[in-house]
């Protein structure tokens, strides 16, 4: 297509004046998709609603249909590459929560480790065969697990977790009690 035709095409397409359109080509390198994206960009046209769009002209429909093809198939690909990025923001945004929260193991009123919640989920991930017992072992030898965070309210969770080190201390003088009696 010559580049008067792209210009005509673009400046009906986008209801913009012949010079503009012009302009606009000569900026994407006479591309009209990347110029119609561009002008959608810039908020000089209106994005549509829906990825595809219909024209009533019927002189060189193959060629009209080819292009709306590779118009909407460049725009899914657009919104596609948006929403990978979308949800790989999302994924480095919980990380990051996770890595400001702050597991602490605590005896005899001592911090003994301090751990992020990323490295104890991951621990729960790949070896939650050791990972589990070692926790119940743990509150066995009376180590209490405090968590700590800036941005999220965690007073419910320390208040279970306070409620699972009394109980087992409880279990463990009922058993020393059993046994001095027995």
């Amino acid at each position: 297509m010559d580049k008067f035709n792209l210009v005509e095409k673009l400046k009906d397409k986008a209801n913009i004046n012949y010079e503009e359109a012009k302009e606009v080509l000569e900026k994407n390198n006479w591309d009209i998709l990347d110029s119609i994206i561009y002008l959608e960009e810039i908020g000089r046209i209106e994005k549509p609603s829906v990825g595809v769009f219909y024209t009533n002209d019927s002189m060189d429909y193959n060629k009209e249909q080819s292009e709306v093809t590779s118009i909407v198939e460049s725009k899914n690909n657009k919104e596609y590459k948006e929403s990978f990025q979308g949800i790989f923001e999302t994924v480095c945004r919980y990380i990051d929560d996770c890595n400001n929260i702050i597991i602490e193991i605590i005896r005899n009123n001592t911090v003994i480790l301090k751990i992020p919640l990323t490295v104890v989920i991951l621990l729960l991930l790949f070896t939650f065969w050791i990972t589990i017992p070692l926790i119940i072992v743990g509150l066995f030898f009376d180590l209490e697990f405090y968590v700590s965070a800036k941005k999220v309210n965690v007073d419910k969770v320390n208040k279970i977790s306070n409620e699972i080190s009394k109980s087992i201390k409880e279990l463990k003088e009922k058993i020393k009690k059993r046994f001095n009696d027995g």
